[in-house]
């Protein structure tokens, strides 16, 4: 799909006739926007087809409430008016003004789309100065989103008629409309890799996308994968806990976008006892080709980078602890956070912000076999704290703390882990906004308002002491699972015990805001747009 701003109104193509279909390819469409008042934003823009649009607007007794239509075959044999005006025309209603939010923007967007892809080849849609940039930019991705589309695996795909939107705006807006458009190219990664089935999308084919994009965008992307043999060299047996049980091989998958300077992980003492193993167990080639973590103050440098962890559990039927079968299907997504994460970094080499930036997949199958983790297993993460595993669908948690542990070493400004962690975080939000908890009040402020900004919506939850003592164990440092209740405060309290004292750090639970369940089954792409804008912010900031 191809967009763009214009200043241009449509040039004059084949009318519409009644309520028959454009057989002109080449047919386009001027999509005029009306609020509930029956004001026609844009208006100045539309002067030559003012008296068209009010008797349209008449006709059809048009009130313009959101995502109301009109097409202009109500004035068909109108001679006189389509003489002058030979175009294809859709009245759409935006509602309240003061209340055009991403929901309402959103849903017209798509109303838009819908309405036109399969009548005319290309849109031009007056919107004048009626968006602020914040607004504009949501809109225009909204717009692109629309148009996704997975059905690769059906025998006939259906190819609109559609390929070209033009949106009648200010100039300015060019960069906002260039930063959704990169976006849109992330977004569409991350719902492409989520929407895969199972025996297609498995750790090894989660680190070959990244590996591709560290070839598409080799001068600005470096990527690295270590396999089980170097994480067991690191002592990451929490996450090699639940590998484990597959044939398929865990992959800790580590991309440095370097849009700011060159940068590596820092090397020190510290982890040098889990190097001297790897070095023990004739594994010194890879002991010393990975880095080893300054012991220097969090995100002390200039050029350190923001790390964005993910969990990429690429199906999930619970290990040993199965889970019903009904829906289980939908565990394909439990990849959610890698697939966010991955799609971050290509819309950041799209984007190129002048931005530090690692981006780490933790990818795994939780599968039962003979070699699975057992309830009751104990194991010992990479900083040396040991662990009960009480239920092995409490998987994701354990991939994380090993990852978190690893990409400390980079002694980054500020961590965020996402993950579809938590059933708990869905019974607390719904399918509207993901959790948020973090340790630090300025990371926690700027996930705010990017969330704001973005229209991808979060919420503050809680982080406090008192819920830590739920994970409390007689026989290790910490179990697993945290009882019944504050199930997703409980997972966060477990990923902070792997984030060292004065890291910034955030966790972000997606489980309620992945992917849609039902008829229209899919991932929804999110939490990228929010990463781009806090990441956008952080660069505005700088």
């Amino acid at each position: 799909m191809n967009i763009k701003l214009t200043a241009q109104l449509p040039k004059t193509h084949t009318q519409k006739i009644l309520k028959k279909e454009a057989k002109d390819k080449d047919s386009s469409c001027l999509v005029v926007l009306v609020d509930n008042n029956k004001n026609i934003l844009a208006s100045d823009s539309l002067t030559e087809y003012q008296e068209r649009i009010e008797q349209l607007m008449a006709v059809s007794h048009f009130s313009g409430k959101a995502c109301e239509t009109v097409a202009d075959y109500a004035l068909a044999g109108d001679k006189k008016t389509t003489k002058a005006n030979p175009l294809q025309l859709l009245i759409v209603g935006v509602g309240a003004i003061d209340k055009l939010n991403h929901s309402a923007l959103q849903k017209i967007a798509k109303t838009i789309y819908q309405s036109t892809q399969k009548r005319v080849a290309s849109l031009t849609i007056a919107l004048g100065d009626a968006l602020q940039e914040n607004e504009f930019s949501q809109f225009a991705l909204n717009l692109l989103a629309a148009t996704y589309r997975f059905d690769k695996y059906k025998s006939e795909q259906t190819t609109p008629v559609l390929t070209d939107i033009y949106l009648l705006a200010d100039n300015s807006l060019q960069s906002a409309l260039d930063f959704a458009q990169s976006v849109f190219v992330g977004q569409s990664l991350t719902r492409d890799v989520a929407n895969e089935p199972g025996n297609i999308c498995f750790p090894a084919y989660m680190a070959e996308q990244a590996q591709e994009l560290g070839k598409k965008y080799s001068d600005i992307l470096k990527v690295t994968v270590l396999g089980e043999e170097e994480m067991s060299a690191l002592g990451m047996e929490c996450f090699l806990a639940v590998s484990r049980g597959s044939v398929r091989e865990g992959k800790l998958v580590i991309m440095e976008y370097q849009g700011k300077s060159k940068f590596t992980a820092n090397h020190s003492a510290s982890y040098r006892d889990n190097a001297n193993s790897a070095a023990k167990a004739g594994l010194k080639a890879i002991a010393d080709k990975l880095p080893l973590k300054a012991n220097t103050k969090k995100g002390n440098n200039s050029d350190a980078p923001i790390v964005l962890v993910g969990k990429g559990v690429t199906f999930d039927s619970g290990g040993i602890s199965i889970k019903p079968g009904a829906a289980m299907d939908e565990m394909k997504f439990d990849m959610g956070g890698s697939a966010s994460v991955l799609g971050t970094i290509q819309a950041l080499c799209e984007a190129r912000l002048p931005i530090n930036v690692v981006g780490a997949l933790a990818c795994a199958e939780n599968m039962p076999s003979g070699e699975a983790t057992r309830p009751g297993d104990i194991v010992k993460a990479m900083n040396g704290k040991s662990v009960e595993i009480l239920n092995t669908d409490a998987e994701g948690r354990l991939v994380l703390a090993d990852t978190l542990c690893y990409i400390q070493r980079y002694n980054p400004k500020a961590i965020i882990d996402v993950a579809t962690l938590t059933g708990a975080c869905v019974v607390a939000l719904g399918h509207v906004r993901s959790a948020v908890f973090s340790n630090d009040e300025d990371v926690l402020f700027e996930l705010e308002n990017a969330s704001a900004q973005s229209g991808d919506l979060i919420w503050h939850m809680p982080l406090d002491d008192e819920y830590q003592s739920l994970l409390d164990s007689p026989i290790a440092d910490m179990q697993n699972i945290g009882g019944k209740g504050a199930g997703a405060v409980t997972a966060a309290c477990f990923l902070s015990r792997f984030v060292e004292e004065g890291q910034a750090w955030a966790h972000l639970d997606i489980a309620g805001t992945a992917w849609n369940s039902g008829k229209e089954k899919a991932a929804t792409g999110r939490p990228v747009p929010l990463f781009m804008q806090y990441l956008k912010n952080s660069v505005d900031m700088a």
